[in-house]
């Protein structure tokens, strides 16, 4: 088989997750939370390029005039490529697109979250919090925020911010709005900040934004404090509290003259809850901890773990269960007197 034909095969393969072509030549792939897998393949630098131009539909080129590029494939894939000068040959990252997500329910049956948990976090998505799902690379940041996507009243106008589709909402009303960086035509880049700006003059219910990476942290932040609720997001980091101060470098990113207290009293009042996830040791992704942000404290913010994971070592192996804190929410409070009586079953012992 040419080796062309076997890169083909392996994206095509429904198993794989995550297909890696290195600069030597070498290929490997990820099957389902499986380790990586090395694939009897060695495709030269123009089978790469064939196969790129393949998966997205277009004649792309790259050289030291566009060494990296982020494409998508006609099926909605994600591809990220690297080439000379940054590495010695064409570098491809293919992020395969799931035919379709987990529903809430479906995560919590696999054992993502709890029953508490996800009644929880539904309840938050229908009182319109604002939510960060923050975690690693491919830690189930997205699937996740998916999910609590999938919560969302039909009834609402949505619109998603992203710089590659990975998110897939079954709403009728929904805009999908996406970056443009790097364009071969040499078109100007279209920034998500930019993106971000545009889309609150768009009267949404919601805005999504696939993931915070860049100064649009700033702009978010704005949105949220100025009437903007349930907006929801994913961000990189190691631990919920890591997630609240990269939000701070990330706003100060942007280039606002605004002194560090009054960015975290800015977070304080736009976050409500942030929701830490994680791919543990045997390759399963768990909700780690749901946090909510509740204030300052001499200059740093405040947090309060709602649920939090509890990890065992018994006769089956490694069990989890989420296990809620003793800690109400403190935006119970804000409901109660807006005349509303918030439900606790959430918090029952077997959470």
């Amino acid at each position: 088989m040419p080796e062309i034909e076997k890169l083909v095969a392996a994206f095509e393969d429904s198993g794989v997750v995550e297909l890696m072509v290195n600069d030597d030549g070498a290929v490997y792939v990820e099957r389902s939370g499986a380790r990586l897998e090395k694939l009897d393949a060695r495709p030269t630098p123009q089978d790469v390029l064939a196969f790129v131009r393949g998966v997205v539909g277009g004649p792309e080129e790259f050289g030291p005039r566009r060494p990296y590029a982020d494409l998508s494939a006609t099926d909605g894939s994600r591809i990220h490529v690297l080439a000379p000068p940054l590495v010695r040959g064409l570098t491809v990252t293919v992020r395969k697109r799931p035919v379709r997500r987990p529903t809430l329910d479906e995560l919590e049956a696999g054992g993502t979250l709890s029953a508490g948990c996800a009644d929880f976090l539904d309840y938050c998505v229908q009182q319109k919090m604002n939510i960060m799902v923050a975690g690693g690379t491919s830690s189930g940041k997205t699937t996740l925020l998916n999910a609590l996507c999938g919560q969302i009243d039909p009834q609402e106008r949505i619109l998603v911010l992203e710089d590659t589709p990975e998110l897939t909402l079954a709403q009728p009303h929904v805009l999908c709005l996406r970056t443009r960086l790097r364009d071969s035509a040499g078109l100007p880049d279209v920034t998500l900040r930019e993106l971000v700006l545009n889309v609150l003059r768009m009267r949404p219910d919601r805005v999504i934004v696939g993931e915070t990476r860049g100064p649009e942290a700033a702009d978010m932040l704005q949105a949220m404090n100025v009437g903007q609720d349930g907006l929801m997001s994913t961000l990189h980091a190691n631990s919920a509290r890591e997630a609240v101060a990269r939000l701070e470098t990330l706003t100060l990113q942007a280039g606002l003259d605004m002194p560090l207290k009054a960015v975290r009293s800015s977070i304080v009042s736009a976050l409500d809850f942030v929701v830490f996830m994680a791919r543990l040791a045997d390759g399963s992704r768990r909700v780690v901890s749901v946090c909510e942000v509740t204030g300052i404290e001499v200059d740093t913010v405040s947090m309060a773990e709602i649920f939090s994971l509890d990890l065992k070592r018994g006769a089956g192996g490694l069990e989890a269960r989420l296990r809620a804190t003793a800690t109400l929410p403190r935006f119970y409070d804000r409901l109660r007197r807006q005349g509303v009586e918030p439900p606790l079953g959430f918090f029952r012992s077997d959470s």
